[in-house]
């Protein structure tokens, strides 16, 4: 990540730490920062509110990071970091492609559980960023969803075409929003993680079938009604 290799001493509070003082400070900075952005919205948060939060004056946040939009393009940017890091690891296990699929989702909808926050910000306030930090985000996005479409193929035994990747871009979003909308069931954690995969391949599986109708159709179709 960027931020790790930030390690100017002037930037103290967003930089790697090197002891357990400071990386109890950093995850502490961070926490409250990605806590208020989620909380009011990363557009409706100033400087002076981050700073406020952070316990700092508003002139001295700047000896620590240049902008917002730059704590943001960190934060979103460690998440799908962290979702590529799960999906290596489900990759390594060398598992059988239904085993594989759903290794990735499981990690996927575990990783919400500590970084939910995190989630909200990569789906709701990627369009504060600039074009160049949100095609940076991009490219780590399409990196991880390969992973998701490459044990659709072992799966079905046939290479991904465009609609399939566009439907797991779409599986992707949902992946990342649908724990915020499910509540807590009274059963606990273990039925809620249970419910959530279970909702996730039920749409998996009808998004497949519509995509599989809809190449068929195309298919199908004499060349000028293609047009």
């Amino acid at each position: 990540m960027r931020w790790m290799s930030n390690m100017q001493t002037s930037r103290s509070l967003f930089a790697i730490p090197v002891d357990e003082e400071r990386n109890t400070r950093y995850l502490e900075t961070r926490h409250k920062a990605v806590e208020l952005f989620a909380r009011h919205g990363f557009s409706r948060v100033s400087m002076r509110d981050l700073a406020t939060c952070l316990g700092i004056t508003a002139g001295s946040l700047y000896n620590h990071i240049d902008n917002k939009e730059a704590l943001l393009f960190e934060l979103i940017e460690e998440l799908y970091e962290a979702l590529l890091d799960g999906a290596r690891l489900v990759t390594r296990r060398k598992s059988a492609p239904t085993a594989r699929l759903h290794g990735l989702l499981e990690a996927h909808l575990r990783l919400h559980e500590r970084m939910a926050a995190h989630f909200r910000l990569a789906e709701y306030d990627l369009h504060c960023l600039s074009c160049e930090q949100q095609a940076s985000i991009l490219t780590l996005r399409g990196r991880y969803e390969e992973h998701l479409v490459e044990a659709i193929e072992q799966l079905t035994g046939q290479p991904a075409g465009a609609t399939l990747r566009a439907t797991m871009n779409g599986i992707v979003s949902l992946l990342n929003q649908l724990p915020a909308w499910v509540g807590k069931p009274q059963a606990g954690i273990g039925a809620r993680r249970k419910l959530l995969h279970e909702m996730v391949m039920s749409m998996l599986q009808g998004a497949l079938r519509a995509t599989q109708a809809a190449d068929l159709a195309h298919q199908e179709k004499p060349p000028l009604q293609r047009l």
